[in-house]
């Protein structure tokens, strides 16, 4: 009995390891912004002018309207979310939807919430 218990967990570990690291390589990669919605607004964005790039190792860069940022972010598996190393917003980006194509977050400000829509 002893031995499936332990079997048990060493099998249950091994997945969520390798669930955890599927999902960060989903995520990772060069995003382009395809739209924005802050409260009930919607932005379109024009192809190519607006990134988020997530490097494996930690690292991401962010270009929108021009300016740039830098920092280190990481994978919340078990919440599915993305934490920046920066005060943009209250909470971390929640994941919504994702694809190898496709990327769907939000998060909230004070009491705003910002639905982004982010494409390979």
């Amino acid at each position: 009995m002893k031995k499936v218990i332990i079997l048990l967990f060493l099998l249950l570990g091994t997945t969520s390891l390798s669930y955890s690291q599927e999902l960060k390589t989903l995520v990772s990669g060069k995003w382009f912004v395809d739209s924005m919605k802050i409260g009930n607004e919607k932005f379109e964005f024009s192809e190519g002018k607006n990134w988020l790039e997530l490097s494996p190792d930690g690292r991401y860069q962010v270009v929108m309207s021009n300016k740039e940022e830098n920092g280190t972010w990481k994978l919340i598996t078990e919440a599915k979310e993305l934490e920046f190393d920066n005060e943009s917003f209250e909470e971390n980006l929640k994941i919504e939807k994702i694809s190898e194509t496709m990327l769907l977050v939000s998060a909230r400000n004070k009491e705003t919430i910002y639905t982004m829509w982010l494409k390979k």
